[in-house]
């Protein structure tokens, strides 16, 4: 009779110290874990900021310092990052998010000599933006252009920088990044123009999408090529999008790239009075023309910047 009472006993108390475990999970998953859920997303949250700052300081380095550039084979930066947080203890489960890098037209050049010869060349942004799915916490993402990271969620747009009261002033503020794009130097009946090309990769080779809750690899890849070189040049042409973010005129006519043209332009013939420049603004573009007489020789030197995510 002892040997069943004990038995008994054995089994009350085990069933009493699983009840103790479930209550105390019960408690821990309906009162602690929604918070340590939302405190990893918000460690997540900072990881991606962090990330995309970095990031863009490794484009600021190579636009900036484009010149660099030319005495190595190519210049590489990368930055991980998981796309998705909020795993914990009891609740494995994470959220997912997705990076997307777009082209964004600057300019274009075209170069011409006396036989009709053409050399072209392009200048280009893009936008690198990551968006959060299925969080726990505000479903905050982040969007780098024009040289600075904005915060996102739904449709409102804010820069990271506390200097900033809003992403126009953001924007508004971005003329010297931009005007790193282009340049054009003249020495005697010699001109050297520098572009800048920030490109996602081809389509057919990926990285320009990625989704999912694992790591992913912000990549940027900078080469510049040989250059080329057009003699007999008796005409040259710029043309620059029809984007208030690119231009600015109503905040500083200066910053923007059609007012940094315009100075690169009169620079190029300033000493020149046989020379010419001509602006046109078109419904999507604005035109920039020089003429030259006498003829000048062209060096065309491309940066070429591939930003991808894998």
């Amino acid at each position: 009779m002892m040997e069943k009472d004990d038995a008994v006993s054995t089994v009350i108390a085990l069933m009493l110290v699983l009840g103790i475990i479930v209550t105390l999970i019960a408690i821990y998953s309906a009162t602690y874990l929604p918070g340590l859920k939302q405190q990893s997303e918000i460690e997540h949250s900072r990881e991606v900021a962090d990330a995309f700052a970095r990031f863009g300081s490794d484009i600021d380095h190579v636009v900036s310092g484009s010149h660099v550039v030319s005495d190595r084979t190519s210049t590489r930066f990368s930055e991980p990052f998981s796309l998705g947080g909020g795993d914990i203890l009891l609740s494995p489960v994470r959220s997912s998010g997705s990076v997307t890098i777009t082209q964004v037209p600057l300019v274009n050049v075209t170069v011409t000599n006396q036989t009709d010869a053409m050399m072209t060349g392009n200048a280009s942004l893009v936008n690198v933006s990551y968006v959060p799915s299925f969080t726990a916490w505000e479903p905050q993402g982040y969007l780098w252009e024009y040289g600075f990271v904005a915060v996102t969620k739904d449709n409102v747009t804010v820069p990271q920088s506390s200097s900033y009261n809003n992403v126009s002033g953001a924007r508004a503020d971005s003329g010297e990044f931009l005007r790193s794009f282009i340049d054009m130097s003249r020495f005697g009946n010699e001109i050297v123009i520098t572009l800048v090309n920030l490109t996602p990769p081809p389509p057919k080779e990926g990285g320009s999408f990625v989704t999912g809750s694992g790591r992913a690899v912000l990549k940027l890849n900078a080469t510049i090529p040989e250059p080329d070189r057009i003699a007999g040049v008796t005409k040259l042409v710029c043309n620059d999008s029809v984007t208030p973010y690119l231009n600015l005129t109503t905040l500083n006519p200066s910053a923007g790239i059609k007012g940094h043209l315009e100075t690169l332009c009169n620079d190029t013939i300033e000493d020149h009075p046989d020379d010419r420049y001509y602006f046109e603004e078109l419904s999507q573009i604005h035109m920039h023309t020089l003429t030259f007489e006498p003829s000048v020789n062209v060096t065309l030197r491309i940066v070429n910047v591939e930003v991808g995510v894998w």
